[in-house]
């Protein structure tokens, strides 16, 4: 199997990093973190205008029906570049979600395709960790009109969100679409450990509308998290690909006794152990962008399984390695090891973490 990019998907990777290296360094992360800030409608413009938001989407809706692998080598991009723009959720779950169900497809995907509405999707309640079906959340219909009670918690992007859908029982998972400022829908809104925008959904009676059938969105719920989860163990490889070269010029330039750091044996041995695991999860992470589209559920859900456990292990590993092999400097702020390590953490946990899909993955 072949684990490059092809030479289009090359190319988008290098006009995302052109562009990304002139509008977004750490610096302007460092500052968005210090005024708490996650979302720059600048950033968003920018990435649609590159049409990254389109890439997933059917060409009916003014996308360009790319294949998951395309979505890989941005996500890729985005964490090697620490970019707090909610596009997994938008781009690659909700919009996923909105062309499933087709309720709202042709009004909303034209415009997730290019930017102009971001949507957040919320399935996870609090006491039910990484189970996405299991929803205490209830919708009640009353002459025609769906209202909804219950809770959403960590939804990744809610806080700066056009609209929002949320998963609740309605005589079986169903899901609904919920304008953030309406009537009966509240929203605490915070930054993640890594300075991504997530909230909390409280529900109190809000009307939403149903997107597809009453009862009959399991399936369509555990696809768009598995397309999420694969997402996020490309971001991951991007975040340790970036972490893995600040540290190769750390061993390079560092000195001690003379001579560099990484010419001690121990010390260049640690490093291409690292690199070994980083094609690891390249590899890992290429299977499950190709399988996250599979219509064999079970084949879709072992692969991505397989690849979110492992790349959850393995980043762990990897941001502490490369922490140690820093020293003091990799623990600090003002070096750029810590944010990488930082995001390695969160996609770790979101959309399920290693135990859970190691489990699922047993379960299979």
């Amino acid at each position: 199997m072949n684990f490059d990019f092809s030479e289009e998907q090359k190319m988008l990777v290098q006009s995302l990093e052109r562009s990304l290296a002139k509008s977004y360094t750490f610096e302007d992360y460092r500052s968005q973190i210090a005024d708490k800030v996650s979302h720059v409608p600048e950033n968003w413009n920018q990435l649609a205008e590159l049409g990254v938001m389109a890439m997933p989407l059917p060409e009916a809706a003014g996308g360009f029906d790319g294949n998951n692998v395309d979505v890989m080598a941005v996500c890729t991009e985005l964490g090697r570049r620490l970019v707090t723009e909610p596009y997994v959720s938008s781009a690659v779950v909700s919009a996923y979600i909105v062309e499933a169900t087709g309720t709202v497809s042709d009004e909303l995907l034209p415009q997730i395709a290019t930017g102009e509405v971001q949507i957040a999707a919320g399935f996870y309640e609090p006491g039910e960790r990484h189970d996405a079906l299991a929803s205490n959340t209830k919708a009640t219909e009353s002459d025609g009109t769906w209202k909804l009670s219950g809770r959403k918690c960590v939804v990744m992007g809610a806080d700066s969100a056009d609209k929002i859908i949320v998963s609740a029982d309605a005589g079986g998972p169903s899901l609904f679409l919920v304008d953030p400022k309406a009537d009966g829908v509240s929203l605490r809104s915070y930054q993640l450990l890594d300075g991504r925008g997530a909230a909390d959904i409280i529900l109190e009676g809000a009307e939403g509308t149903l997107l597809g059938e009453a009862g009959g969105a399991a399936d369509i719920i555990e696809a768009a998290v598995d397309r999420g989860a694969a997402a996020l163990t490309a971001d991951t490889l991007g975040a340790m690909q970036e972490s893995s070269a600040l540290t190769q010029e750390y061993l390079r330039t560092r000195t001690q006794f003379g001579r560099p750091i990484g010419s001690f044996q121990v010390l260049a041995h640690r490093m291409v152990d690292l690199l070994v695991e980083l094609e690891q999860v390249k590899s890992i992470a290429m299977e499950a962008a190709v399988e996250a589209r599979n219509e064999d559920a079970e084949t879709r859900k072992k692969s991505v399984s397989a690849a979110k456990a492992k790349v959850g292990a393995a980043s762990r590993t990897f941001g502490q390695e490369c922490i140690q092999m820093h020293g003091g400097i990799g623990m600090t702020d003002e070096y750029a090891l810590g944010a990488y390590v930082k995001r390695m953490i969160v996609n770790e946990t979101v959309y399920g973490d290693t135990d859970y899909h190691l489990n699922r993955f047993a379960d299979l």
